[in-house]
């Protein structure tokens, strides 16, 4: 983060803030940190992509929020500002941390609260993943050396509240890509 904060000129915190999503960024800062990562044009239209939706998003909900308070529910949707996004992620210990990212971002839910989430829309038939996601099976996920399965990711992702899950499985299929072709090189 230091080297990151170096690199734009920006202070090291609010680095950290963008980073880990607690700090909605400007156009101007999200595009020197993407400079500074070395981000491709395909990944910067994508950020800028998402940072005009969250900006528009937030917009929207200052002009309505007056008038009607959200319900303590969690389902109910979170902003996509500072949602994690897996786009630039290429390995194994990248994806996985990005989970972690993705559950500070839910608002650090305890396992034992996340396997509830998880129970509740298993019994609202609301996941694809056939089971419960049991606070074992989390754990692992977050502390894996090895991509989890797809669908226990997509059902965790799921319970958190993500939104675009459809980015997090090209990731992890891009990811096994890169994996297979490791293991194979290896070999």
């Amino acid at each position: 983060m230091e080297a990151l904060a170096h690199r734009t000129g920006m202070d090291a915190s609010l680095v950290h803030g963008i980073i880990r999503g607690r700090v909605l960024c400007s156009e101007a800062e999200l595009l020197a940190l993407l400079s500074a990562m070395d981000a491709g044009a395909r990944a910067q239209q994508r950020a800028l992509l998402l940072h005009g939706e969250a900006m528009a998003e937030l917009h929207a909900r200052a002009r309505t929020s007056t008038r009607t308070p959200p319900a303590p529910d969690w389902r109910v949707p979170v902003p996509a500002a500072g949602e994690p996004d897996p786009v630039l992620f290429s390995t194994v210990k990248e994806f996985v941390a990005g989970l972690e990212d993705v559950r500070v971002w839910a608002g650090e839910p305890s396992l034992r609260r996340l396997e509830e989430r998880s129970a509740r829309l298993h019994q609202q038939r609301h996941t694809t993943y056939g089971k419960v996601l049991r606070r074992s099976t989390i754990s692992d996920m977050l502390n894996a050396t090895s991509l989890p399965q797809m669908e226990k990711v997509r059902h965790f992702l799921q319970i958190c509240g993500v939104r675009d899950i459809d980015a997090w499985v090209y990731t992890w299929r891009r990811v096994r890509t890169i994996e297979k072709a490791a293991l194979r090189r290896a070999a």
